[in-house]
């Protein structure tokens, strides 16, 4: 079993609490304009609507004067195609004087889309290479089909990569059957005990989480009436069987401690 986690979310709070209180000590960033994107991957399901994709990019430090960079596709690691399974919407990207964030837009194509996914890798480039970051000067977007909520894509043996507080991996397969419901699945096996946890989808959002739900008993072994939740939705890819970045809290029933916080990457096994 896992360790004990103690006061999970008293321990955020005194971490913040702690960087505020050294706020002050910190020096202001005083170098060059550098450009970045704020995040390095994301992922994305690609319905009939086609829809654009925001990806921001900052620069380190405003200027006053506009910029303009350019946004260059990877086609060597790049497995999804251009005008077939995405459009680049802005080639160029400028930040503007006195801003420090602005934005990328790429579109996805349903028509091209694959369900197993295709990667499409991004960089920023500029005629003076002194103004990119050497640091997330790449972005990796996963661009997956969409494919229509079913019951019995979830329904059947699954491989599980947990990822407990402690940044620990732990990988292992369940079993899981319908729920009481269109629209949920039981799963047996979570977090190496033998007891069912109920996962819902919300088919409008594409999103599934696991409500407030009694989890286990085991006094003996230290986790004496033991609750699971979620504290971030997933998200799910009936085409795949998948549920990617489901985010979990175990405690005791009407406590704010707990053993332990983590996140559920399932994908059924063909």
């Amino acid at each position: 079993m896992k360790k004990i986690l103690i006061k999970v979310y008293a321990s955020m709070v005194l971490l913040v609490l702690l960087g505020a209180c050294q706020e002050n000590n910190v020096e202001l960033y005083d170098g060059p304009s550098l450009i970045h994107f704020l995040e390095t991957k994301g992922n994305v399901l690609i319905d009939e609507s086609n829809p654009v994709i925001t990806i921001e990019v900052g620069v380190t430090k405003a200027l006053d004067v506009s910029r303009v960079f350019d946004v260059v596709v990877d086609t060597d690691e790049s497995t999804a195609v251009e005008g077939l399974s995405f459009e680049l919407l802005t080639p160029t990207v400028t930040v503007d004087a006195g801003e420090v964030i602005a934005e990328v837009q790429v579109r996805g194509l349903y028509t091209g889309a694959e369900p197993t996914g295709q990667l499409l890798k991004l960089s920023l480039s500029s005629s003076n290479t002194d103004e990119v970051a050497s640091f997330q000067n790449a972005y990796n977007l996963e661009l997956y089909k969409f494919c229509e909520f079913d019951q019995m894509a979830f329904v059947g043996t699954f491989q599980v990569v947990e990822t407990d507080y402690w940044q620990n991996i732990f990988e292992y397969e369940v079993e899981s059957v319908v729920g009481d419901d269109p629209y949920s699945v039981n799963i047996t096996g979570l977090w190496g005990t033998s007891s069912p946890v109920k996962i819902s989808f919300a088919i409008d959002e594409n999103t599934c989480s696991i409500l407030n739900q009694f989890f286990f008993d085991d006094p003996d072994a230290g986790y004496d009436n033991a609750w699971i939740r979620s504290v971030e939705d997933g998200q799910y890819n009936s085409c795949m069987g998948s549920i990617t970045g489901l985010k979990y809290f175990i405690y005791p029933e009407g406590s704010n401690q707990g053993w332990d916080l983590g996140t559920f990457e399932i994908k059924r096994i063909d």
